[in-house]
């Protein structure tokens, strides 16, 4: 009498290794793998279809258990970490339209960062999808003795199915503010290249954040003109991305930039530098921003 059978489609023999790995065959100890060696569980493969079948065993009702909740553990982990992915474009592609495949391609990329991103937030909100997954799974294998892994995921799965729905629209939120922050950095690029210089050399003293102090070549503080005419109107645009700074320094229009700066790998110094391009440079250690950092801890420290 058959225990439990399992039904799975298969793209590649990669993916049916996986599927067996995830649900601890091949983990010595676990009572799937005992299952295996005294030949209660066998598996064959037809064309894509995989079919898993345990024989039940010596009616040991703790072993059953022990079984059904190791099978529900592994084959959560495994639509998580191995079918998600396709699952979430597959919604990114029916949901949205795309001008061209490359713009596909790169929203796909939007999407796969924010489903296994390192950040801690995407890593909670990972555990909690594969969480809710288990407990469903877990309750259904108490009750039944076999699962097709895809209708289960389409028809059983829905609560699942809309947080990978919302996934997929948060992912495709940031790839369309990643476009628009793209357009704006070339169209301040395109502006700046033909900008007349109007400012030789200016000292950017990066304190924190967004925080700048402009000096001009002799390190005296200066102070832009109001922006006017297609500097308003671009800043206008974007400017809460990246602050005035921006704005500030275009309006100056300078030959150079010398950015001082103990964060060089800050968003808004990369942006910088990505629009006036040679015309910028980072300093680290010259005498000038060593007195000026030392200055600013020591005001932060309130000494």
């Amino acid at each position: 009498m058959d225990f439990f059978s399992l039904r799975a489609d298969m793209k590649s023999l990669q993916s049916e290794q996986q599927l067996l790995d995830y649900i601890g065959i091949g983990e010595p100890g676990s009572a799937l793998h005992k299952a295996a060696a005294r030949g209660d569980l066998r598996y064959t493969t037809e064309g894509n279809v995989m079919n898993l079948t345990i024989s039940r065993p010596s009616g040991d009702m703790k072993l059953d258990h022990k079984i059904k909740e190791g099978l529900a553990r592994g084959i959560s982990r495994y639509i998580v970490e191995v079918l998600e992915e396709s699952l979430a474009l597959k919604i990114a592609w029916a949901q949205y339209s795309f001008a061209t495949r490359d713009e596909g391609l790169a929203a796909e990329e939007s999407c796969r960062k924010l489903l296994a991103g390192p950040e801690e937030g995407d890593q909670a909100a990972r555990r909690r999808r594969m969480d809710g997954i288990y407990h469903v799974l877990k309750g259904y294998l108490q009750e039944n003795s076999y699962l097709d892994l895809d209708g289960f995921i389409a028809f059983r799965l829905q609560d699942y199915r809309d947080k990978l729905r919302e996934t997929v629209d948060v992912a495709m939120e940031e790839y369309l503010l990643d476009q628009q922050y793209e357009e704006f950095i070339h169209l301040l690029q395109y502006f700046v290249h033909f900008q007349e210089p109007l400012t030789p050399l200016i000292h950017l003293m990066h304190k924190q954040d967004h925080e700048f102090s402009i000096l001009n070549e002799e390190f005296t503080k200066i102070s832009a003109p109001p922006c006017g005419g297609v500097v308003a109107n671009i800043a206008d645009q974007e400017m809460e991305m990246e602050d005035m700074i921006v704005s500030t320094l275009i309006s100056l229009a300078p030959n150079r930039i010398m950015i001082h700066t103990l964060h060089p790998e800050a968003q808004i110094i990369s942006t910088i530098r990505r629009i006036f391009g040679d015309r910028a440079e980072v300093c680290l250690h010259c005498p000038p921003c060593q007195m000026f950092h030392q200055e600013s801890r020591r005001l932060d420290q309130g000494t």
